[in-house]
This record gives structure tokens, sequence and C-alpha cells, in this order.
């Protein structure tokens, strides 16, 4: 374990520590939520995607007069994608041809398909070109809802049948722009980056008795629920400076401007690219980690990337192993951060206000969202019904990270991080949280984070880290409920937490 900084000697004044201290306070400070502004659902513009163009095949209602072909009968364990895509790098122009997989893997026979395509809350972002069967007959009888492309099924899809689609389309990727209506989300491109994220249409989880589940597109925190799935990713980028660099949930294994990339058991699949970046690079293990800065942010750079290695390492031991070969951090080009699958992305807003120590929300939020690796990445849930089942975890991570690197600094991430914001709340609120932010944050994250130490210091150590790596490995590439969650904490511990719940959450 490194530590953070360990070339600057001289420390800041204590004032200079409040006035930094101060003015973070006023910044967001976790993942989907921008770094300074506080987005609310009264001021949000509604969603545009009725002006998305219409698409090349024509929707109908009528029966196709072609029969669909017949579902694969043996359907792999896992959805499949398999994505060829060039992007002109000069016109931030994207054209893809996708052919997905999609397996029965519930209880119960599925009457329709359903596709999230998460471009289309974008004006004019995304346009479809054609949608046909993996025999080459043209889908009929679709139609959109929103983000949703829905495809009915003349026979319904029985449990252990697949069927697998192409669909080919385009996406104008719109500029990332920070707004006093809501905060950025990261998909689209600033003038030194394109971010790919949630770019490509995919399955949703699905529910026995309850069908697929899609949440509205929200201004903060997570709306998306991803089952695990298998990649297979072509990335041809053109129009592009020679210097240009791309990163990915995924090792590299193609050559010249063509990059390809195979993920398995991941959750989503996104990519960063930009001819600004310089590239930090560390062996862990079986683990290739990476960092893609601004040069101009050398020396923080290198203190997220110690503190994203650092993080990995502890979490492997409290945890569990992280399973994927690859690593990275991405240094956002505008104030947000945010979890991807085997991907960060860390806000500059924190590389600009880095103070060459680890008591600073550079390495804190770094700590946070690589442990979302372990909580999102290999443990899912709803972040829109149930946020607290990752969120509190990887703030209490944080904790963690402290206790064992910085013991030193704990009582400043206690200050600076929880108690300064005197949360309150119920932790078990869903996403909209009445539309406010801070709210939500102060009891998703905070509380969250008080709850688990209450629950730590009143079971006592042995158990409940017993606990939290049985929970990892029990409900690795799943999607847990809070039911999971005391189910698992009960087989280690006969302790009495009633008081606890009834005291944290809103529905004990």
């Amino acid at each position: 374990m490194r530590p953070i900084g360990a070339t600057f000697h001289d420390k800041i004044s204590p004032m200079k520590r409040f006035f930094i201290l101060m003015i973070l306070s006023l910044m967001l400070t976790a993942c989907g939520a921008a770094l300074e502004v506080v987005p609310t659902l009264t001021a949000s513009p509604a969603p545009t995607a009725n002006a998305t163009p219409e698409p090349t095949l024509t929707p109908t209602d009528e029966p196709t007069s072609t029969p669909e072909p017949s579902p694969t009968p043996a359907p792999p364990p896992e959805i499949q994608y398999a994505i060829s895509a060039e992007l002109d790098f000069s016109t931030r122009w994207l054209k893809v041809s996708q052919t997905i997989t999609i397996p029965n893997l519930s209880h119960e026979s599925i009457t329709n398909l359903l596709l999230v395509i998460q471009p289309r809350w974008y004006d004019k972002a995304f346009q479809m070109n054609n949608l046909t069967w993996d025999d080459g007959q043209p889908i009929e009888g679709y139609y959109f809802d929103e983000t949703s492309l829905i495809i009915p099924l003349a026979e319904p899809l029985a449990p252990n049948q697949a069927r697998r689609l192409t669909i080919d389309y385009e996406i104008y990727l719109p500029q990332i722009i920070q707004s006093d209506d809501y905060g950025p989300i990261p998909f689209g491109y600033t003038l030194r980056q394109i971010n790919l994220v949630d770019w490509y249409p995919f399955v949703p989880d699905y529910k026995d008795g309850e069908g697929w589940v899609v949440h509205p597109t929200w201004y903060y925190g997570e709306h998306l629920v991803y089952p695990v799935a298998n990649y297979d990713v072509s990335l041809k980028v053109v129009n592009a400076p020679a210097v240009t660099l791309v990163g990915s949930s995924a090792l590299d294994t193609g050559n010249a401007d063509v990059h390809l990339y195979h993920l398995e058991d991941g959750r989503n699949f996104v990519a960063s690219i930009s001819a600004s970046y310089m590239l930090l690079e560390e062996q862990v293990g079986d683990v290739l980690a990476q960092a893609y800065i601004f040069p101009q942010h050398q020396v923080a750079g290198k203190a997220a990337f110690d503190a994203m290695i650092d993080s990995l390492e502890l979490y492997n031991e409290l945890y569990g192993p992280y399973p994927h070969p690859s690593l990275t951090l991405v240094e956002a080009d505008f104030l947000h951060d945010m979890e991807y699958q085997s991907l960060i992305f860390i806000s500059n807003g924190f590389f600009n206000t880095y103070d060459g120590t680890a008591e600073t929300y550079l390495v804190t939020i770094t700590t946070h969202e690589t442990a979302h690796q372990w909580f999102f990445g290999q443990v899912g849930n709803d972040p829109f019904l149930e946020p607290w089942l990752d969120e509190a975890f990887c703030t209490y991570s944080e904790r963690l990270f402290y206790e064992n690197l910085y013991p030193d600094s704990q009582d400043w991430w206690w200050y600076a991080r929880v108690n300064y914001y005197v949360p309150s709340g119920p932790i078990d609120g869903a996403l909209p949280y009445n539309g406010d932010y801070r709210t939500y944050r102060d009891a998703v994250y905070l509380q969250g984070a008080k709850f688990l130490e209450d629950v730590r210091i009143s079971i006592g150590d042995e158990a409940f880290f017993a606990f939290v790596k049985d929970y990892v490995d029990t409900y690795r590439n799943k999607i847990t409920t809070r039911e999971d969650f005391f189910n698992t904490l009960a087989r280690h511990t006969d302790k009495d937490i009633s008081a606890l719940i009834a005291l944290y959450f809103l529905n004990p």
C-alpha cells in the first residue's frame, strides 16, 4: 500500500484546510450527481424522447405475415451482446450494428421482449435503421415507449429458450452541459472527451410476476438495472488524432484504430475517448490498473490512481477478489462522478482541489467509486428503488479505507464526509426522495454509512466482515434486495438489531 501524495511534505495550514472544506461542502460528492449543482425535480426539463427521428421500419400492431424464427433451444447462461461500432471522432457520430441474444432466465413465459435505449432520452440522438431476427426476417409490430423498444411476440418465450435479434442504428452524440436545471450525465462529448456510456440498446432485469424492470430517467443517482451479460465489442475510431486513447471496461486486444474487447459477467460496457489523455498503468496481481487523466493534473492523477490501486487491494481482502482483468479510472471532463463496469469516472473538480494529502475528496470519492466494483459490479441491486444497498456499502468502504490505510485521518473523514452535514432521514427511500439530491444523499449515503457502522459495533468485527464476504459471494452476478441483505446478516449473528432498523428505516 503506497501513501497517497507521499512526495508532498508541506502540509496546508488549518485555515486553508477549513476554507477548502467549506468549498467542498457545497459540492455534490458522490456517484450519480454533479459536483456543484444540486438539481431539483421541479427545475428538470421534460424528456425529449418524442423528438427522436422515426425508425426506418414503420411500427404496426398487425400480426407479422412472416413467422418468427423458432427460439434458440439451448440459451447461453447470460445475455450476449456482439457490437460492431464505428465512431467518427471529428463529428461525434456513431454507426453501430448490434446482435443481442436474449435468454429467458425467468420461471415464466415472456410475451414481449424489451430493450432500453437510453440515447432516445436525448433530442435526435438515436436513429434506428434496421431491426431483424437472426434469420434476417424483419421484426414488425414493435413500438417505442420513451426509452424502451418493445417487441410483442407471436409465441411466448418459454423458460430456457432464447431469441436473437440484430439492430442497426446511428447515434449523434449530445454535448455534455453543466446547467442549473440538472447535472450532467456522462453520455456524450465535451471539447476534450467522448464518453460512450449507456449507449447501446440493452436488456434490463426481468422479475417473475412483474415483468421488465424499467424506471424513468432521473437526474441524480442511478435508475437503470443491469443483469450481467457477456460482451464482444469492436470499436473503430476514424478521423481522430494519432494520439487518441480509449479507456474502456475491458482490455483492448485490437490494433491501430480498431479496438477489440471481450467482457464476461459485466453489468455494462463503456468507453471514453480523448486525444488529450495521458495514461498511467500498473499491474496489480492479475489486474491491469489504468488511469486516463489530463496532463495538467499529473500529480493529482497519480494520487487518484494510487487510491484506486490501494482500494482494489484492500477490498480484495475485505470483500473477496475482484473478478475482471482490468480496472480503469477516467478523469471526467465535467463536475460528476460515476461508476460503470470496471471503469470509474472521477470529476475534474476533485483533481482541481487536491491538496497533496489523503484528507481530500479526490481520494475519498475514488475509494467510493472503486468499491462499486463490488457493490454494483458484482452484487447488483435496483438503484432506483433500493439505492442504499450499494451506496451505503460504498460510503462505508471509504471509512474502511481510512481506518486501514490512514488511521490518523479517520476523525477527519467522519467529520468532513458525514457529520458536517448532520445527516438525517430513513435510508430505505426510493431514488426521487422528494426530488431533492441533498436529502437523498444525506439519508442513503451518509445515514447508510452510519447504519453499517452501528451494525458492525453491535455484532462485532468478526461477524460483520464474515457477513459482508458472504453477501458478496452469495449474490455475485445477481440482483439483490433488502431481504437478501438481512437474510445473509442473520446467518452470522443472532444479535437483536431491531432498534437499529427502527432508527434508520422508514419501513422497519
